[in-house]
């Protein structure tokens, strides 16, 4: 019996630095109309949330304006830098992360929830 090789175009990545964040190419799609993200961890499920926001909904004074991230998008990559949230998530999950260093995790995005999800169960090497 023949299994044919399917490609899954919601799956990517996501390397942890120091000061950001790098979402890989196949989770473009999904930020073409992002002007901010917000950011949210579920602990139990070890998970980071990636809810991207677009610019009218940025500037309509219904989302605390501190909590909202820049978010720049190339043709290669996406990246959100916020040093202090990269703390935050290093507390969260345990993780040190060095000068010039990172690490990876597996991203996908959910089409219900309309959200990029990385899973921090496991680091991808």
């Amino acid at each position: 019996m023949l299994e044919f090789f399917e490609y899954n175009d919601l799956l990517g990545y996501a390397s942890i630095y120091d000061s950001h964040i790098t979402l890989n190419k196949t989770l473009l799609n999904y930020l073409t109309d992002a002007y901010r993200v917000r950011v949210a961890v579920d602990k139990e499920k070890q998970e980071v949330y990636i809810y991207t926001i677009n610019k009218d909904y940025a500037l309509s004074g219904e989302l605390n304006e501190a909590s909202l991230l820049p978010v720049s998008v190339s043709k290669t990559y996406a990246r959100i830098c916020s040093r202090p949230l990269i703390e935050y998530l290093a507390k969260i999950f345990g993780l040190s992360i060095g000068k010039k260093e990172f690490k990876r995790y597996v991203a996908c995005y959910n089409k219900e929830k309309k959200v990029i999800i990385i899973n921090m169960e496991e680091e991808v090497s």
